[in-house]
C-alpha cells in the first residue's frame, strides 16, 4: 500500500480530505438484507446470496497492515498519540470484523474455504504464542468448523492442472493486497489507509445504538423458530433458519465489539452475553466468537474514561 514517505512518520502523511463511506463487514451483512427481517423467504434468499470469504481476507489484512503501520509511526511520535487514536479504534474495528466474518460465515467455494483456513492457522498460532489457555480454548473453539486442508494433496504433472495451480495462487495473492476504493458505496467494505484519517475518526465517534442491535438480534433467533410453520418448502426453512443465526450473531458481534459509552450499552452487552451463553444448541463456534469479540471490545473499553467496562460496572 502506498505510504507519503518511506518512513511513515505520522506527521508527514497527507490526509486525504474526501469525507469516504466506511462500513465494517458485519454491518455489511445487515445492509444485504433488503426486506423485514422475518420474512422467511428474503433471509433464505440472503443464505444463499453470502459474500465471498477471500475478498474479507484481504480486507481484513490490509488494514491490519495500517494498524502496524500506525503503531510504527507512534512509535516514533508518541506525542501524537491522542490525535491518532481513534483512527486506531476504527481500523480496530474493521480489522476485527472482518476476522470475525472469516468465522462466522460458512464457505462456499474452495477460495472460502482457503480464506477462513488461513485466518484460522494465523488465529491459533498467536494464540498459542500470545495468549493464556482460556484464550488458546476459545480459538480452537471459534476455529472448529473450519475444514482442514487434505494431507494428501500431489503437485499437479500435467500442464492443466499446472496452470490451475497457478492461477489460484495468483487469485489468491491479488485478493490479499487489494487496493483502497477512490470512492466506497453504502454498505461496501473497502480498505482504509491512514490517509483516510478524518473518515476513520468519524466512523467511530458517532455512539452506536447497542440495545437496538440486540433487540434485533433477539427478536429474529425468537422469530426463527416460527419458520417451519411458513408453509414454505424445507429448503427455504432450512436456509432462513440458518440466515437468521447468521445475521442473528453479527448483529451480536458487533455488540460485542462496540465499546460500551453509557449504562445502556452495558445493559445491552450484558443482555447479549448472556442470551449467547445461554442458547447451548447453536455451534459452539458462535458461543466462542461472540466472547473473542467481546474481549476484544472491553480491550478497547479499557483505554479512555469515555467508555464503559461491564464488568467495573457489574
Amino acid at each position: 500500500m502506498n505510504t507519503t514517505s518511506a518512513r511513515s512518520d505520522l506527521s508527514r502523511i497527507v490526509l486525504d480530505p474526501t469525507p469516504h463511506q466506511i462500513t465494517d463487514d458485519l454491518f455489511a451483512l445487515d445492509a444485504r438484507l433488503s426486506q423485514a427481517d422475518t420474512d422467511v423467504g428474503a433471509l433464505a434468499d440472503w443464505r444463499a446470496n453470502l459474500p465471498d470469504l477471500l475478498p474479507i481476507r484481504g480486507r481484513a489484512q490490509a488494514n491490519a497492515d495500517e494498524v502496524r503501520r500506525l503503531i510504527k509511526g507512534l512509535a516514533r511520535e508518541p506525542e501524537l498519540a491522542d490525535d491518532w487514536i481513534d483512527v486506531a479504534n476504527a481500523l480496530t474495528v474493521l480489522v476485527n470484523a472482518s476476522n470475525l466474518s472469516l468465522l462466522l460465515l460458512p464457505p462456499r467455494s474452495i477460495d472460502d474455504a482457503w480464506a477462513s483456513r488461513n485466518f484460522g492457522f494465523h488465529l491459533l498460532q498467536h494464540t498459542q504464542r500470545h495468549g493464556d489457555g482460556e484464550e488458546l480454548a476459545l480459538a480452537r473453539r471459534a476455529t472448529s468448523a473450519v475444514v482442514p486442508e487434505p494431507g494428501d494433496q500431489a503437485l499437479p504433472t500435467d500442464t492443466a492442472g499446472i496452470r490451475d495451480m497457478i492461477e489460484t495462487m495468483a487469485r489468491r495473492a491479488s485478493a490479499l493486497q487489494p487496493k483502497p476504493l477512490t470512492a466506497t458505496p453504502y454498505g461496501t467494505p473497502a480498505v482504509h489507509p491512514l490517509e483516510h484519517a478524518e473518515s476513520l475518526k468519524a466512523f467511530f465517534a458517532p455512539p452506536q445504538d447497542l440495545m437496538r442491535l440486540f433487540d434485533g438480534a433477539n427478536k429474529l433467533l425468537h422469530a426463527s423458530e416460527g419458520f417451519s410453520a411458513s408453509g414454505l418448502p424445507a429448503r427455504v426453512i432450512e436456509d432462513a433458519t440458518d440466515g437468521a443465526i447468521i445475521l442473528s450473531y453479527a448483529r451480536l458481534l458487533r455488540v460485542a465489539l462496540w465499546p460500551a459509552r453509557n449504562e445502556r450499552d452495558v445493559e445491552a452487552k450484558i443482555a447479549a452475553r448472556d442470551l449467547v451463553r445461554a442458547r447451548a444448541a447453536d455451534p459452539e463456534r458462535l458461543g466462542a466468537l461472540f466472547e473473542i469479540a467481546l474481549g476484544q471490545g472491553e480491550m478497547v473499553a479499557g483505554q479512555s474514561s469515555r467508555f464503559l467496562n461491564i464488568d467495573a460496572v457489574g
